[in-house]
């Protein structure tokens, strides 16, 4: 508790340290939040905050009311006439100024009372009036745009529930006046007919709730100025239960910065719900932020809540290495399928497979032609299960417990039916698939009895983990953290459980997979069996459980946990995060906020704590990085590892994209699908290439922990976790970056030697220098000659060339000398060394000798040669390039170059 004291303190600095108490549409306080951000009408929140208030009017004992024109220095409403004086109680304050329902519905709300008695005294020096004076009569829900102080596009305004008190002095009672000119520039006392008349003065403006309670109390007939004993005293007007509601603006066109549509208050107060009113309202806030991001509301593209919010534009690619691993991808690399259908069934899946998967169709296709069609119908199953689970249409108006029942009964009934049909559930493809569920059944039913058993038990246990889900309130997210992972385990941890059993029921895996991790999970008992599949499982719907904050929120199924995201927020709406006063005030979004609007308006008042929410819960999704580590370590069939490893890249690229990334609030962010080529391709070469990719993702969280929103105990996680993936990388990261060095430096003698054009080689595009680089050509190519024999000047690598093709077998030779020496020293070797290139090759020739291939890159892997500086080494590496150029050619068809590891590609 604090005590209240404005002494020297400007409108700035009050409407900072206020905390208004923010209430629902009935009135419960729901949170707190300083002035600035409940009366900013902008996109996100284009009505404000709905906050509690208070109206007094002082009568005298001849019956004048008291009336102040508020200061021009007032951020709202300024040099309006308004009531005797109109503020808000705060929170935190002593004595308190927080009512409960019940100090309301008895008519002594107390804390009113006690605002009321400290703003007089602030803004008009009364010192005289205690709490008991006042009487409280009704509330008044109200909103309005200042338009009349900041024009049209006003970024400011009111929406309040105003609780309106009474007071009139005794007979003879004097009450001294000291306007506080920072909040009052005058004061009058005015009778019933002199207020009539002053209000239809078009030169006078007036506040808009002073307008409503004149004209529905004051002015009306047997209103409360008939009778102000009976007003003050309590026995007469009295509505203590009733919230009176009105538009403040005529219906038609939006008005503010945040294009607020008026006219839902009016409806309200005739006939509705509010707490469906208030719902209803945050989803056209909502609706605000999708149409200044996207242009459109692009409803009904996907089942739920997927085309109601907004797709955040993302660039295809970034650079030439994504441009050419997308062009790759599409050209020459994509996943091949092993999915050949053998019936009109088996067509079904492979069909719906490609329809009702967003990433995962590819990658399970590619799979071994002995699991490829077990891991589809398994997918198909669960996809079926997901829908059923996920939709919130067919299901609205039956009881929880009918779909929970086919939820548990999902593995004996559905699937265990031929001629299975589930019709009305779901959108799109996904309703297609349930109403043909019969042929999934039917491919189910010729798998291999271990698939089956496997299908059968996690579609049992997924669909009793969903069920248990129907009864806990979602709509603000899962409980705790424990929670949390429970509900991820049940609809990915035993996906992973799944997965893992299949893969080495059928002999793709050893038992090495199913091993327990570092993470000991409660579900995984008894020794942790299957934590590391679980741990993967968990990671990628973790990760999706972040990045869908919004389309959750919106569909009324959200999981950030509770115990996470309260500690957080200033109420207990999870859509909080959703508004820019909780995500810095626009102040990293100028493609939403002018720049003006956020100087002037949004970064006042404005926090951080949604996105050190996100934060938090990035980091909670990292701890369990090693143990994906683990798992793909532990696959050996390359096609299995291809399918477990693409997902968990692109997971943590998902994260390193949304970490501290205020987008997230405002809709769907994915990553560059020029970067999911580039994964794809990589997955492919195997676990040294995820390894890389794992280190450049850490390193960019890692990057930005210091600045971002973190506290200080999260940040602290966030450097052990990111520690200790690039512990496990680092090694990786280092072969592929000499990888990629010497790769440019072989480029450039390459280039250099032939006198061609440059040539640009990056992830598989090729393209040919322009004309200006053409005429530069021989001044390019002199200075890198000279660079180059000054290298060859201090290297003995011939030497050890030399020793040995003297020491290699004759037997194990494939490759003629020859072809190395007389184009290596063709690319940049000096004259006096080109004899001795050549008696190497003609006594190489003269022994019958081949050089293997083996033998230079028993060179390049030398550790001493490693040890050099790399712009020593182009030489060494050139070998290795030329003998693989050799081969090339002497293929029928031309090959592709294999795309850049994941870092910038060098340009030559």
């Amino acid at each position: 508790m604090v005590t209240w004291s404005a002494e020297g303190a400007s409108q700035d600095e009050l409407m900072l340290k206020d905390e208004c108490l923010v209430v629902n549409y009935m009135d419960e306080v729901v949170g707190h939040e300083n002035k600035y951000n409940v009366h900013k009408f902008v996109v996100g929140q284009p009505v404000g905050l709905v906050h509690r208030a208070f109206s007094v009017m002082l009568f005298r004992s001849d019956g004048r009311l008291l009336l102040q024109q508020r200061a021009q220095s007032k951020i709202t409403f300024s040099e309006v006439w308004t009531n005797t004086c109109c503020s808000h109680p705060l929170y935190g304050m002593e004595p308190s100024e927080y009512d409960g329902p019940e100090a309301t519905a008895s008519g002594s709300p107390a804390g009113v009372k006690h605002a009321a008695v400290r703003k007089l005294r602030h803004e008009l020096g009364i010192t005289t009036l205690e709490a008991s004076r006042f009487a409280f009569v009704t509330r008044v829900h109200y909103w309005a745009c200042d338009v009349g102080t900041h024009g049209p596009e006003a970024p400011w305004g009111e929406h309040e529930i105003d609780y309106c008190l009474v007071a009139k002095l005794r007979e003879g009672e004097a009450l001294p006046l000291a306007p506080n000119p920072d909040e009052v520039m005058a004061v009058d006392w005015v009778d019933r007919e002199e207020l009539a008349a002053a209000m239809a003065d078009p030169e006078k403006k007036w506040s808009p709730w002073f307008k409503i309670i004149a004209r529905k109390f004051l002015f009306a007939e047997s209103g409360w100025w008939s009778d102000l004993d009976a007003l003050c005293a309590g026995t007469q007007f009295a509505d203590y239960g009733t919230i009176h509601r009105f538009d403040c603006h005529a219906e038609g066109a939006p008005v503010g910065a945040g294009g607020a549509i008026p006219g839902r208050l009016d409806a309200l107060d005739r006939d509705g719900d509010p707490l469906v009113a208030q719902r209803a309202q945050l989803l056209a806030d909502i609706r605000t932020t999708t149409v200044a991001v996207a242009g459109t509301t692009a409803a009904g593209k996907k089942q739920g809540a997927y085309g109601k919010v907004a797709t955040h534009a993302t660039p295809l690619a970034r650079g030439l290495a994504e441009v050419g691993a997308a062009l790759s991808l599409k050209l020459f690399s994509g996943l091949a399928s092993n999915l050949a259908p053998a019936d009109a069934d088996e067509a079904f899946c492979d069909a719906m497979l490609g329809k009702v998967s967003r990433s995962f169709a590819a990658v399970i296709r590619q799979l071994p032609r002995e699991v490829c069609l077990d891991i589809c119908v398994f997918y198909l199953v669960l996809r079926a299960l997901d829908t059923i689970e996920d939709d919130m249409d067919f299901y609205r108006n039956r009881p929880d417990r009918d779909k929970a029942r086919e939820l548990r009964e999902f593995h004996a009934t559905l699937l265990n039916d031929a001629d299975a049909r589930l019709e009305g559930v779901g959108d799109g493809d996904e309703r297609a698939l349930l109403e043909n569920f019969g042929a999934v059944v039917r491919v189910f039913r010729k798998l291999p009895p271990e698939s089956r058993a496997v299908v059968a038990d996690v579609a049992r246990d997924m669909g009793a983990g969903m069920a248990d889900t129907l009864s806990a309130e979602l709509a603000q997210g899962t409980a705790d953290l424990d929670e949390y992972d429970r509900y991820c385990h049940a609809v990915a941890g035993l996906v992973g459980e799944g997965l893992t059993r299949i893969f080495v029921a059928r002999g793709m895996e050893s038992r090495e997979l199913a091993a327990g991790g570092r993470r000991v999970w409660p579900f995984c008992a008894p020794e942790n069996a299957l934590g590391l599949a679980n741990s993967m499982g968990l990671f990628l719907q973790k990760t999706n459980i972040i990045r869908d904050y919004l389309e959750d929120y919106v569909d009324r199924r959200a999981f950030w946990p509770r115990d996470v995201w309260r500690t957080y927020a200033n109420s207990n709406d999870l859509g909080e995060f959703s508004r820019p006063t909780a995500r810095g005030g626009g102040a990293r979004e100028p493609d939403l906020f002018p720049r003006a609007l956020v100087d002037t308006c949004l970064v006042k008042g404005a926090s951080s704590r949604a996105l050190a929410c996100l934060d938090h819960l990035v980091a909670d999704a990292l701890d369990l990085v090693p143990d994906v580590l683990d798992y793909l370590a532990a696959c050996h069939t390359p096609q299995v590892y291809t399918f477990c490893a693409i997902p968990q890249i692109m997971a943590v690229a998902t994260l390193a994209e949304l970490f501290d990334d205020p987008r997230l609030f405002t809709g769907v962010v994915k990553i560059r699908k020029g970067t999911t080529a580039r994964i794809i391709l990589d997955a492919q070469k195997g676990h040294l290439h995820t390894l890389a990719w794992f280190h450049h993702f850490a390193t960019a969280i890692a990057d930005k922990i210091d600045t971002s929103a973190a506290t200080d105990a999260v940040k602290a996680r966030l450097r052990a976790s990111t520690d200790e993936i690039l512990r496990l990388t680092r090694d990786a990261h280092a072969k592929l970056a000499q990888r990629r060095a010497n790769r440019a430096a072989l480029a450039a003698a390459l280039a250099i030697g032939t006198g061609m054009a440059p040539i640009l080689v990056v992830s598989g595009a090729v393209a040919l220098g322009s004309a200006a680089a053409l005429g530069a050509r021989k001044t390019t190519k002199a200075v890198a000659r000279n660079a180059i024999n000054a290298d060859l000047a201090k290297c003995d690598w011939l030497d050890r060339v030399r020793a040995i093709i003297a020491n290699w077998p004759a037997s194990s030779r494939s490759h003629d000398a020859q072809i190395f020496f007389k184009l290596f020293i063709a690319h940049g070797g000096r004259i006096r060394l080109f004899q001795r290139a050549k008696d190497d090759r003609d006594r190489v020739r003269r022994s019958s000798g081949l050089l293997d291939p083996k033998a230079l890159k028993e060179i390049a892997d030398d550790p001493d040669a490693s040890a050099q500086p790399l712009d020593r080494l182009p030489s060494i590496r050139a070998s290795l390039e030329i003998h693989d150029e050799a081969k090339r050619r002497s293929l029928t068809r031309p090959t592709r170059p294999a795309p850049l590891p994941p870092t910038d590609a060098a340009v030559v």
